[in-house]
């Protein structure tokens, strides 16, 4: 594996395909040209970001300090006129919620092998004094394609843009996390926040997610963002009821039971740590229920893990077409809350945006989930501007969705999504149909349409 050195450079890859792409950051399949064959993940950040300087050497020092199989691994960084560079492990085996839905007879020892994974990394970097911020099942992806029955190989924990190396006395102002997954304590302005305060959040984001394992749906849910907050931040949750269904569901373990209970207590002190976690039955394996779980659980999850992201790709291409008189009065707007004058909003002057128009923390919140593209903690202008678009979509559907209808049928299609939408491959493009083709005919009609650009989206109904 090779360490920083700083002499590598953009023409020792060939560019494949890109993976991701944000305001100012994009991550891309690479293939080694001197070693065919041998491919990489690269993220791209532009220097005309002021903050991407610290952001690229924050994330590749702490990607160099954590050497874990259920971790990315790092392979280097470096640094050319326009750009910085962090170069990984290519991880092309899927998302954690993608695999479990192609795994076998699905069980809670099917789970208790991922959780063990996901709690085995998280330790890693807790011992480190790193903390990740962010975990969420998106952020847990497998670096190859399952080749057995057990689905539990190849676990990789990515993404550490909010990550941070901290003491457990060091104060830690800004916030970070996502919607369904935050802790409590995150959500409380009044709340100082050390790094030990930090590594029982990450706890607290685990716990919701091996909820989601074996129940099917988050334990907080809502129609919004805000209502999900407001129920994480009261921390009342409930395991499900006996599924009805044909099969006779089985009930849910107590040794199962126990854990998520230790990990979704609302006092930090009293939650379980990483190391305690580990040594807990449900994940030692003793005496885990191995058989299938209900095919209703299953269907609820499939459901959750279709969430749109077409809202958000139709915003950036209204907001591109604002008019200069529109783009001028936003760029007042947001010259008026950047106090620092870095370019970037950041969690502080967001929360004094809120205040201004009588919104509170929540709102901020829900703003940096939707609007921060490229996942730095912070929204830029042409971030904002796509936030705007995003707006003019929800309030104008019917005319939004008769300017993407380019033939006029009825119907959105892939193609014309790929047409306005530029940005996006085209497989990135028919997967956002894909998303929210709840008939499944591979196409949009207005109702679908009405479904994903509306508050909360294509978001999973409690039942």
């Amino acid at each position: 594996m090779n360490q920083y050195s700083g002499k590598h450079s953009t023409t020792a890859y060939k560019k494949i395909k890109v993976l991701g792409m944000g305001a100012s950051c994009e991550v891309q399949a690479v293939e080694d040209i001197n070693d065919p064959g041998k491919r990489y993940a690269m993220k791209v950040l532009k220097k005309s970001e002021k903050i991407h300087t610290s952001l690229w050497k924050s994330e590749y020092r702490i990607l160099r300090k954590v050497k874990h199989p259920n971790i990315l691994e790092f392979v280097d960084a470096f640094e050319e006129k326009k750009t910085y560079h962090i170069l990984t492990l290519l991880c092309y085996g899927g998302e954690l919620f993608d695999r479990i839905l192609t795994i076998k007879n699905f069980s809670e020892k099917s789970a208790s092998k991922l959780a063990k994974m996901m709690i085995t990394s998280i330790q890693h970097c807790h011992e480190r004094g790193i903390i990740h911020r962010d975990l969420k099942p998106e952020n847990y992806v497998f670096d190859r394609p399952e080749t057995g029955e057990g689905g539990d190989g190849g676990m990789r924990l990515i993404d550490f843009g909010c990550a941070l190396e901290v003491a457990d006395t060091e104060v830690v102002k800004d916030v970070a996390g996502s919607p369904y997954y935050v802790a409590p304590e995150v959500l409380d302005q009044n709340r100082v926040r050390d790094g030990a305060c930090w590594k029982a959040s990450d706890m607290w984001s685990l716990g919701v997610i091996i909820y989601l394992l074996v129940c099917g749906r988050p334990p907080f849910n809502g129609k919004s963002p805000e209502h999900i907050f407001l129920k994480i931040k009261e921390g009342k949750w409930k395991f499900p009821n006996r599924w009805k269904s044909p099969n006779e569901a089985l009930p849910l373990s107590d040794e199962y039971k126990h854990l998520v209970t230790r990990l979704l207590t609302v006092d930090t002190k009293e939650r379980m740590t990483a190391a305690e976690a580990l040594q807990h039955p449900w994940i030692r394996g003793d005496s885990v229920n191995d058989n299938p779980l209900d095919t209703e659980i299953l269907a609820a999850l499939t459901e959750f893990n279709s969430q749109c992201k077409l809202k958000k790709a139709v915003g950036k291409v209204l907001g591109n077409r604002m008019t200069d008189a529109d783009k001028t009065e936003l760029a007042s707007l947001f010259k008026k809350f950047d106090a620092n004058g870095d370019g970037k909003l950041g969690p502080d002057e967001i929360a004094n945006m809120m205040k201004h128009i009588g919104k509170g923390s929540e709102d901020m919140q829900k703003m940096l989930e939707n609007l921060d593209e490229d996942g730095d903690g912070q929204i830029d202008m042409a971030e904002f501007q796509a936030g705007q678009g995003m707006q003019t979509a929800e309030a104008n559907l019917k005319e939004t969705f008769a300017m993407f209808d380019k033939d006029g049928d009825g119907f959105v299609t892939a193609a014309e999504i790929g047409q306005l939408c530029d940005f996006l491959s085209p497989e990135k493009a028919k997967e956002l149909i894909g998303e929210a083709d709840d008939s499944g005919d591979g196409k949009i009609d207005l109702d679908e349409w009405i479904k994903a650009m509306s508050s909360g989206g294509a978001m999973m109904k409690q039942k």
